[in-house]
């Protein structure tokens, strides 16, 4: 087998990415502090025609070459907005109607395989800060919380390899 030309990939540009239908679905970055984390996260969303990000808090904005070195140019074509507090990016969400989801090991989360979407349905899943995860006053304002089951010795993943897991299977089920 032969390995594809990037010519040969029919990437759409970034215009046409700005028209194509998005799955319904927003990325919330609660306080997220490596740049190559959040640009793996507008990579990933890129890919997967995914609606917007949400940056909060510390999480660094575009434009910023740390972030573009993963983005590879996705901080350009993935819609964002940012928000001073990772609370009012909640409440706007919770406002327009969109289920909101912690990504957090906290009492009676949902296992990921459990997950059930309607693509009838709008969603956001907020994703936290590498060490302390999405803030209890954000978790407590979500709609539910989904974990991602591990069986290892470590019982977390790295937030842009969690954002990939996530956004994947979502994908899955509200792709149409």
């Amino acid at each position: 087998m032969r390995k594809l030309k990037i010519t040969e990939l029919n990437r759409i540009s970034v215009d046409e990415f700005k028209d194509v239908e998005k799955i319904p679905l927003i990325i919330v970055l609660d306080n997220i502090r490596s740049l190559n984390n959040i640009g793996s996260v507008f990579r990933t969303s890129d890919a997967f025609l995914i609606e917007a990000i949400y940056l909060c808090g510390i999480t660094a904005t575009p434009p910023n070459n740390e972030i573009h070195k993963t983005a590879l140019g996705a901080e350009d074509s993935v819609s964002w907005l940012y928000f001073e507090e990772t609370t009012d990016a909640i409440k706007q969400l919770k406002d327009k109607n969109y289920t909101v989801f912690a990504i957090e090991q906290v009492e009676n989360s949902i296992p990921l395989e459990e997950v059930k979407l309607n693509p009838a349905n709008k969603y956001a899943v907020v994703l936290g800060n590498e060490v302390k995860g999405v803030q209890q006053s954000v978790v407590n304002m979500c709609d539910n919380s989904i974990e991602i089951s591990q069986y290892g010795t470590k019982h977390s993943l790295n937030v842009s390899v969690t954002t990939g897991i996530i956004i994947w299977d979502f994908f899955k089920q509200l792709y149409k």
